[in-house]
């Protein structure tokens, strides 16, 4: 079973604690998995393999978290997604998982005639040369957290700062970037949705 949650404006510490609660609920044998979507204020968030050497900037703050990666950047106009989900039970490896994730993104980019694919050698989501979407997940025995972040139509300023997933921060783009005009957050919520009841 799949809840599907919009979450709204929260802040990253509050979705990281909420996510923590459901991976309990489903290692004390619930059956539910998760799809929460949300936007976050400003927030740097450093995965296990960051360094300190990629934060530039101390006036954001920083939030230390147990996913996978480098450091990243979010705030409001990104579409950001945590999955809870048994690895398991959907009899799913993690590298297999990953590239749901990214086909997820990538076939919700097409409906908005954005022609995004993978990296050979980088995880996460791309056109051309620029990088629109970042992933970082958690697992804590088979079970999921953490996820994507997608840049919708967010200003990017923040990127400058770091050094994003170890990358130069001009290596990011944004929907608003690529077509040129805002796009509505709920829009592509909603269209993520559909394309993800057809990969999950």
């Amino acid at each position: 079973m799949w809840q599907i949650k919009k979450l709204g404006k929260i802040s990253y510490q509050e979705a990281y604690e909420y996510q923590l609660s459901l991976v309990d609920e489903k290692l004390n044998g619930s059956k539910e998995n998760y799809f929460l979507l949300c936007e976050h204020d400003a927030v740097f968030t450093r995965g296990k393999g960051s360094k300190e050497t990629n934060i530039l900037d101390k006036n954001i703050p920083v939030v230390m978290t147990n996913r996978g990666g480098d450091l990243t950047y979010h705030e409001p106009g990104q579409l950001v997604g945590y999955i809870i989900l048994d690895l398991k039970a959907k009899k799913l490896s993690v590298k297999a998982y990953l590239g749901k994730i990214e086909n997820l993104i990538i076939n919700t980019l097409s409906k908005l005639d954005i022609e995004a694919g993978k990296h050979p050698d980088l995880v996460g989501v791309w056109v051309g040369d620029k990088k629109i979407a970042s992933i970082g997940i958690g697992i804590k025995k088979g079970i999921t957290m953490h996820g994507f972040a997608l840049n919708v139509n967010n200003k990017m300023e923040g990127f400058s700062s770091i050094n994003p997933c170890g990358l130069s921060s001009d290596i990011m783009t944004s929907v608003k970037a690529l077509k040129n005009q805002e796009i509505f957050l709920n829009h592509v919520q909603d269209l993520m949705i559909k394309e993800f009841y057809k990969i999950f």
